[in-house]
């Protein structure tokens, strides 16, 4: 099948947005979860089914449990009846902003949340570590040097590895002026900052849990904080972009963090494999890196039910290609940029007899060229 032909079964739903052709039914994943539950997107029909439900939650997780849903309140193993319906998505193609919005802002700040949703964002990805105190911070690199003055605060500290500083310390740097003086003293966001800037916002979220090898456990206090904010558990109608996707290139810690989370999509990052693809049920999306993919690809992923959004799609000849190869959105450090290209293919698109994607209004701000 080519491109045009796989581009061409998912057409656009009667509201504008566009519908994914079905590859047949999900099977369970792990016995416990569907794909209705944040799995992959195999589907046609609708299933009624009983699906055994089995979580063992730490206390701090507990404490938030009852009002997320599927989980036992209690932390203890239940069997609980649950309705799966496997319909075809209309989510539309989106421009995911990415460390917030890099190309306009500090990269993984409230700024560059607060600058995504400026130039037009739907959905933003950050990056999440851990302090030497255990507490969850954005941050690409696995040290404080690139982004933050720590060389200047802390002198005579030989590591600049986040995971030697307290939170204490960390809130010390300067997070914005690497990037532009008008950022001055923008300090390293906590994960619970962030996601309470994103809610207010009306961002979703891309979470990728850095090296979690580094910081043994990280999976579940990114579950604690999420439970904490169960809002970040609900899920968007199927018209919209999906509220909450975790993803990590470390795909056994995806696989860790999925148990934890079977109700919110996971992606692995980085290619997978055609002969790996059958081994990846529980995942949702595979999100590589988007030189390493072309049409046959797309196809196959979509063939498998897996959803698609290569990394990081800067130029716009680069988005144009991923688009046209079928994917479902890409991962971009120019959120505006982003959408005007969709909004253009969805276009030609329409004018090629199919409806357009309703798209997001954007603010009237140039074209920003690419830098890198």
């Amino acid at each position: 099948m080519t491109a045009d032909c796989s581009r061409a079964l998912r057409t656009p739903s009667p509201g504008g947005h566009r519908k994914h052709s079905g590859f047949g039914v999900e099977e369970p994943i792990d016995t416990s979860v569907h794909a209705y539950l944040g799995g992959p997107v195999h589907r046609i029909g609708i299933v009624v089914g009983v699906v055994s439900l089995a979580l063992a939650v730490s206390a701090p997780i507990a404490a938030s449990a009852a009002h997320a849903p599927g989980l036992d309140p209690l932390g203890t193993t239940t069997e609980k009846p649950v309705i799966v319906q496997h319909a075809d998505p209309q989510r539309p193609i989106i421009a995911v902003s990415h460390r917030g919005a890099a190309g306009h802002a500090p990269e993984n700040t409230l700024a560059g949340l607060d600058a995504a949703r400026r130039f037009g964002a739907q959905t933003v990805e950050i990056d999440v570590r851990q302090t030497r105190d255990g507490e969850l911070v954005l941050l690409h690199d696995v040290t404080l040097t690139r982004t933050t003055d720590v060389e200047e605060v802390f002198p005579d500290r030989e590591s600049h590895q986040v995971a030697d500083y307290t939170l204490a310390e960390v809130r010390r740097l300067d997070a914005g002026s690497w990037f532009s003086p008008e950022f001055a003293g923008e300090p390293v966001p906590t994960l619970g900052e962030a996601l309470d800037r994103m809610e207010e916002l009306d961002l979703n979220l891309f979470l990728e849990i850095k090296e979690p090898d580094r910081y043994p456990g990280i999976e579940k206090e990114i579950t604690a904080e999420l439970f904490t904010r169960p809002i970040w558990l609900e899920h968007n109608p199927p018209w919209e972009p999906r509220r909450l996707v975790v993803q990590s290139f470390d795909w056994e810690a995806t696989r860790s963090s999925k148990r934890m989370l079977p109700s919110v999509p996971h992606a692995l990052l980085g290619r997978v494999p055609e002969n790996r693809l059958a081994d990846f049920t529980w995942a949702h999306m595979v999100n590589p890196n988007h030189t390493t993919v072309n049409a046959d690809y797309v196809e196959l992923l979509h063939e498998h039910g897996f959803e698609t959004m290569p990394y990081t799609v800067n130029s716009r000849a680069g988005m144009d290609a991923v688009l046209r190869m079928g994917a479902d959105g890409f991962i971009t450090d120019y959120p505006d940029a982003g959408q005007r290209a969709i909004r253009d293919f969805l276009g030609d698109e329409g004018r090629d007899g199919a409806p357009d994607q309703a798209a997001t209004p954007l603010l009237p701000v140039p074209l920003v060229p690419v830098l890198h």
